[in-house]
C-alpha cells in the first residue's frame, strides 16, 4: 500500500479553513450569549420596568381603535426615600439650634414691595409706522358713562326637559313686571 504525504499547500489551506470555521463559531456563540443574557442586576430590572411602563402608556396612541387617555386616569405615585446620613449632624450645629426659630416672626406689613418696571426694547423705531401726531391716550377720559344706558339682552334658553313639572301650580315668571320697550345700544 502506498502512502501519500499531504503537500504543504493542502495543509496551509486546511488550516485557513479550520481557523475561519473556529472564528465564525466563536463569533456566533458570543452573539447568542449576549442575546440570551437574562437581566439579574438592578439596572436591568429597572430598564425592563421602564420599557413596560412606556409600552403601557404609549401603545394606546399608536393603535387607532382606542380612544385618547384622559390625564386624570393616570395615577402618579411619589416614592419617598429615606435619607440616611453617615454622621451625626447635631455635632456640627451650635448648641440649642432650632431650625424653625423665627419662622413666623416676619411682619409683612412693614415690608414695602417695589415693582420693577422693565423697559421693552423692540429694536426699531415705532414712530415711523404710526400716523403724524398719533396719541395712544387721546380720548381716554372723553367717554361719559352716565349717558350710556346699558341694557341686558335676554336670550331664549332651551332646556331638554319640561320645566313645568318642577314649578308650582299657577307659576307666572312675569307677575308684577311691567312691559317696557327695550332699546339695545351697541358700542363699536
Amino acid at each position: 500500500m502506498k502512502t501519500i504525504e499531504p503537500k504543504t499547500n493542502h495543509i496551509k489551506s486546511f488550516n485557513k479553513y479550520l481557523l475561519t470555521f473556529l472564528l465564525s463559531v466563536l463569533f456566533t456563540l458570543n452573539i447568542t450569549a449576549k442575546i440570551n443574557i437574562e437581566g439579574d442586576t438592578l439596572n436591568d430590572y429597572l430598564s425592563v420596568e421602564k420599557y413596560n411602563l412606556e409600552k403601557l402608556l404609549f401603545t394606546y396612541a399608536e393603535e387607532p381603535n382606542n380612544e385618547n387617555i384622559d390625564i386624570n386616569d393616570i395615577e402618579v405615585f411619589e416614592i419617598e426615600e429615606d435619607v440616611t446620613l453617615d454622621f451625626d449632624a447635631s455635632k456640627y450645629l451650635p448648641e440649642n439650634f432650632n431650625a424653625l426659630e423665627g419662622k413666623n416672626d416676619l411682619d409683612w406689613s412693614t415690608i414695602e414691595l417695589i415693582e420693577i418696571e422693565e423697559e421693552v426694547e423692540l429694536g426699531f423705531d415705532t414712530s415711523k409706522y404710526l400716523p403724524e401726531g398719533f396719541n395712544a391716550l387721546k380720548g381716554k377720559n372723553d367717554l361719559d358713562w352716565s349717558k350710556i344706558e346699558l341694557i341686558e339682552i335676554e336670550e331664549d334658553i332651551e332646556i331638554d326637559f319640561d320645566v313645568k313639572a318642577y314649578l308650582p301650580v299657577g307659576f307666572d315668571p312675569y307677575k308684577g313686571m311691567t312691559k317696557e320697550t327695550n332699546e339695545v345700544v351697541v358700542i363699536h
